[in-house]
């Protein structure tokens, strides 16, 4: 120590007490980067298993609201047939009923016939 303190002018201690001020200082940095890359990793995983849960629960919700619409559109098909099956049912008895009407001897009649109001209720 005497010979550095004689090399440097009396700054030995100085030097001495910065190197190992500096040697303090890398450990602290060494340590808060390697606790920081792996909370840094860490975080990286969870936010990866996040993202995974949420594209998963994305596409879950996309498949079931695909098919409540294809089951939908199925009731709804089904409805249109049912109404259109009955629509061509009263389209015939009405067209039964008016050639029935046609053929009625009493059609020029004024008021209504016994057949004529058994054909105007047979339509409810």
């Amino acid at each position: 120590m005497k010979l550095l303190d004689t090399l440097t002018g009396g700054y030995a201690s100085l030097i001495v007490y910065g190197i190992a001020a500096l040697a303090v200082a890398a450990v602290l940095a060494w340590t808060y980067h390697s606790g920081y890359s792996s909370a840094s990793h860490t975080w990286q995983v969870k936010y990866d298993q996040r993202e995974a849960a949420i594209t998963e629960a994305y596409n879950a919700e996309i498949s079931r609201q695909a098919q409540a619409n294809a089951m939908a559109k199925a009731a709804e098909q089904k409805r249109l047939d049912e109404l259109e099956a009955a629509n061509a049912a009263l389209e015939a008895h009405i067209k039964e009923l008016s050639d029935e009407a046609n053929a009625d001897p009493d059609r020029d009649r004024v008021c209504l016939s016994d057949g004529s109001g058994m054909r105007i209720d047979s339509i409810h």
